[in-house]
């Protein structure tokens, strides 16, 4: 892994405008939801709200795109992010492409699936939103690199615990994973290589910004998972102990800072875990529900998420 150093948000040239999403969030949340403060967890450095955020009708400005992460299409789809999100974005008039992704298949891999899918959509004027989900965020950026004019159309990214800077758990597994488990038959999903695995190592998510990050043009909007201990799913408890021996500010697969792009937006921090704030796991498998903790208002936190970043590019706050 390339040296790093420790380092606060406006020295790594990261805009804070949490002020402006917990404006947006506390204005649309649900009744029965998680009070704001409580959702939405105050780190210090955080502004107070000045001028509130307009009101913008953006429906027929914006495409809203969803990328999904790691084995989003094993165990049959059982557990595929946003299904919620995508309905109320729906209700609300926006045109919405979930986009197919290989969930054991190589960011470069899944890069060009995205680009096909892309090219094979009808013209339409108005740009994309595209609202990714952990290693979607490797898989679009990589979308961004190889296929410029694929991307072209793309205002921003709205990064969902977002696998910026990789993950430590990707590192200590990623041989043991690529020997014995990436060839298991998983219903629903190709057998993989180990390379899906292996993107997500923090040497190769970091050398891969040091390569391209002047490449990347395209704003990207950061929500990070940073769950309290009792809102860690049963199954993530593991993997959250492990990564408290380094911060205990992680969400089970990703440590706070690991979930932040440099040179981006930081949109605010989420009282849920890495699984919690993107999939209905509960209602999806309700089964297995006892596994989960999941009662979060993903519509309500991606929605103010798209809100923010259209009124940022547009008004270039």
């Amino acid at each position: 892994m390339p040296p790093i150093v420790l380092a606060t948000l406006g020295d790594t040239d990261i805009r804070d405008i949490r002020h402006l999403y917990r404006a947006a969030v506390c204005g649309q949340l649900p009744a029965g939801s998680l009070p704001c403060e409580e959702l939405l967890l105050r780190f210090p450095g955080e502004a107070s709200l000045g001028r509130p955020l307009e009101q913008r009708d953006i429906v027929d400005r914006y495409r809203i795109a969803l990328v999904p992460g790691i084995f989003n299409d094993c165990f049959n789809g059982t557990f595929r992010p946003f299904t919620d999100v995508i309905e109320n974005l729906k209700n609300s008039g926006f045109a919405v492409n979930d986009f197919r992704t290989a969930g054991r298949a190589s960011s470069a891999e899944n890069a060009q699936l995205l680009a096909k899918q892309l090219a094979g959509l009808s013209p339409d004027p108005r740009a994309w939103i595209m609202v990714v989900y952990s290693k979607g965020l490797p898989d679009v950026l990589e979308l961004l690199l190889r296929y410029p004019q694929a991307s072209q159309q793309v205002a921003a990214i709205v990064s969902i615990a977002g696998a910026s800077n990789g993950s430590p758990i990707a590192d200590e597994l990623y041989e043991f994973y690529q020997n014995w488990l990436a060839n298991l038959p998983i219903p629903g999903c190709d057998r993989g290589t180990g390379s899906e695995v292996h993107d997500l190592r923090r040497d190769v998510r970091l050398e891969w910004w040091q390569r391209n990050r002047p490449a990347i043009r395209v704003p990207i909007f950061s929500l990070v998972a940073v769950p309290k201990a009792d809102r860690v799913s049963p199954i993530l408890k593991r993997t959250y102990e492990k990564l408290s021996g380094i911060d205990p500010r992680n969400d089970g697969q990703l440590l706070w800072y690991d979930a932040v792009v440099t040179r981006g937006y930081l949109l605010g921090y989420v009282n849920a875990d890495h699984l919690g704030i993107a999939i209905a796991a509960s209602q999806q498998a309700p089964a297995l529900s006892f596994l989960f903790k999941d009662d979060v208002p993903r519509p309500a936190l991606v929605r103010a998420a798209i809100d923010v970043a259209a009124e940022t590019i547009e008004t270039n706050r």
